[in-house]
């Protein structure tokens, strides 16, 4: 039978060499004899971690099931690490976690990850919505059940700031942008910003949305044949760069701790007017600054020709996989049923915690936050999904591609200084070279057309 007990973390199991673990969770009850399937998770905000901790709990609180749930926890830096040393000393863990563009280059292409088609009922697969299963989806295989998805960029702002410089209606195109940015940026103190943008490596990524807003197209095709940055669109891209910084409007570092991940806390302590985040940002708000609540005014980000319902953002977020290692595909896929397949009120208790600001990848879990949704949520609750809904998945080519991007925009804004006209032709031509160069190395996308 079970029995509760505190459940202790060994590193050990790694080797001396092994990342440290943040924690693996509270007591849990233990069922002696049963076989033990250990999931690796990465250490995220507390609320996220606390639900995980109690969701194991609960499948532990089974006494018949012949089931140990065994989880351990790594700081995100630390998470790479853990997973290739556990690989390389044989003990790889059962069920591991893996965002939606890191699936193919470092899972599916290295054989890491068993096929969940006969592993699971074939309606959870039914179930997962459309614009998601391609996501997981490779040749005829399903690696990956997916948990959510959240739209990568928003446009959060403080009503009170904007209200104060006379704007009565919040930017929906990028020239409607930069004239909020010059009507706020007077009323503003010293040390307050008008706009919080992404920099650095999130510049990489947190800009998919308004990569393919302005071009119709990332960086490469979907052959990942030809490099596609030489157009009108990433030059008006890099154009809005360069004003934005030109201006004064954009800080010029972070202004969180953990970057574009946390920028929402700069609107939120009074250093940002408005700002570019993630839809994740709701759950802080709400936690933690619950008061400004009501204050904080929330839409898609701005496209370039002002029209709403256009691509603004992509649909990154995390996905569970069962390693092709495991000695127990059966009891792991059994965990993946009980925490997202079976019960949508039990997996819907996910998206509540984090106040909406994840997106359901169920049909019945969409259904149920839908007709359950809390007071004071369903406005936010129909925009999230409105932007999600036509957003783009996280590409898989490269990331130094990517990054390639993210270094020509940079350039625009450190360089307001020069003429603004020749540095996006300079820019567009070296960063096309750049990636041309690296797709030799890269080859063409193996699997397209999935």
């Amino acid at each position: 039978m079970k029995k509760l007990l505190s459940l202790l973390c060994a590193t050990a199991l790694l080797g001396s060499t092994a990342p440290v673990m943040v924690g693996c969770g509270n007591d849990e009850y233990y069922e002696e004899g049963a076989t033990e399937i250990v999931i690796y998770l990465q250490d995220f905000e507390e609320w996220e971690n606390n639900h995980t901790k109690q969701m194991i709990n609960e499948f532990n609180s089974i006494m018949d099931d012949g089931i140990q749930l065994v989880p351990r926890f790594f700081q995100d830096e630390a998470y790479p690490d853990a997973l290739s040393s556990a690989r390389e000393n044989g003990k790889a863990p059962d069920i591991f976690v893996c965002s939606y563009g890191n699936l193919y280059g470092t899972v599916v292409s290295k054989n890491h990850a068993a096929p969940l088609n006969d592993l699971l009922d074939r309606a959870y697969f039914d179930d997962i919505v459309d614009s998601v299963k391609p996501m997981v989806t490779f040749g005829d295989n399903i690696y990956a059940y997916p948990q959510l998805t959240e739209p990568s960029a928003m446009l959060f702002y403080r009503k009170s700031v904007l209200s104060k410089a006379g704007v009565t209606e919040a930017p929906k195109s990028w020239a409607d942008l930069l004239d909020v940015c010059s009507k706020v940026k007077p009323v503003l103190k010293k040390g307050q910003y008008t706009l919080g943008l992404p920099i650095n490596s999130a510049l990489g990524w947190a800009t998919y949305g308004l990569q393919y807003n302005a071009s119709g197209n990332l960086a490469l095709n979907d052959e990942w044949t030809e490099c596609l940055v030489d157009t009108d669109g990433y030059r008006e891209l890099c154009g809005l760069w360069y004003d934005l910084y030109a201006g004064g409007y954009v800080p010029a570092g972070n202004v969180s701790a953990r970057g574009y991940n946390d920028i929402i806390e700069g609107l939120c302590q009074d250093k940002l007017a408005m700002t570019f985040a993630g839809s994740w940002s709701m759950a802080t708000i709400v936690n933690s600054y619950g008061h400004l609540k009501d204050d904080i005014g929330y839409i898609a980000l701005p496209t370039l020709s002002g029209n709403t319902g256009e691509t603004t953002a992509s649909n990154g977020g995390w996905t569970y996989c069962i390693s092709s290692t495991s000695k127990n595909k059966e009891k792991a896929a059994r965990v993946l049923e009980y925490l997202f397949c079976e019960d949508a009120a039990r997996t819907a208790r996910y998206f509540e915690a984090a106040s909406y600001s994840k997106i359901a990848v169920n049909k019945k879990v969409q259904q149920h936050l839908t007709e359950n949704v809390k007071d004071g949520f369903a406005d936010w609750l129909q925009t999230v999904n409105a932007v999600a809904a036509t957003a783009i998945p996280e590409p898989t080519y490269a990331w130094d591609i990517s990054l390639s991007v993210s270094s020509m925009l940079e350039y625009m804004a450190l360089n307001t200084n020069a003429n603004k006209a020749k540095i996006i032709e300079e820019q567009i031509s070296f960063c096309k070279e750049k990636i041309e160069r690296l797709m030799t190395v890269q080859g063409p996308n193996p699997v397209f057309p999935r």
